[in-house]
């Protein structure tokens, strides 16, 4: 299966554009849950202080996330990622306790809406009964495969030489330390 995104909101399912965003949800939901995939239980905190528990069955969300999730590990800075996942748990929580009309919400959706601008490409998905795996992702914003170099592969933008004064001028702290 493969979910096409452009600026971060699904686009497309298994190569099929989608103008209404629910249709392309309806497609990904009817093709997960042919695999029984999504089925859960979930346990969290109430506004109130109690938890709660429900059992759950919910293939796009799921499957959705995932691809979403997988594709922003290829689009976005290290940053970008670490406060939008800070953000959005913020965010969620807020929304999951009726804040929704606290003035610093906007300001968070304007920054998640952002971080949305280089979400763009096809996540490929492998779906067997019960689970899946994201297997690929193919984008024009890609920062994992650049002319720099790639992680694990040969550095094409600094020598041996550089590497070792890199870690000399940032091993200073430490060693002032010790």
């Amino acid at each position: 299966m493969s979910i096409g995104f452009k600026k971060g909101e699904i686009c497309s399912v298994n190569g099929v554009e989608y103008d209404d965003k629910i249709k392309a949800i309806q497609e990904v939901e009817k093709i997960g849950a042919a695999y029984a995939i999504g089925r859960d239980c979930h346990v969290g905190d109430t506004i109130i202080g109690i938890k709660g528990r429900v059992g759950f069955e919910a293939a796009a969300p799921m499957l959705i996330i995932a691809a979403h999730r997988f594709l922003e590990k290829y689009t976005l800075s290290k940053w970008q990622q670490y406060w939008k996942d800070q953000f959005s748990n913020w965010y969620g929580m807020f929304l999951h306790e009726s804040q929704y009309l606290e003035p610093v919400m906007p300001d968070m959706e304007a920054m998640l809406e952002s971080s949305q601008r280089n979400v763009n490409g096809v996540v490929t998905l492998e779906l067997r009964p019960y689970s899946f795996q994201t297997i690929g992702a193919d984008t024009p914003d890609d920062l994992v495969h650049n002319k720099l170099g790639e992680y694990g592969e040969t550095a094409k933008a600094w020598t041996s030489e550089d590497a070792k004064g890199f870690i000399k001028v940032t091993s200073t702290p430490l060693r002032a330390y010790y």
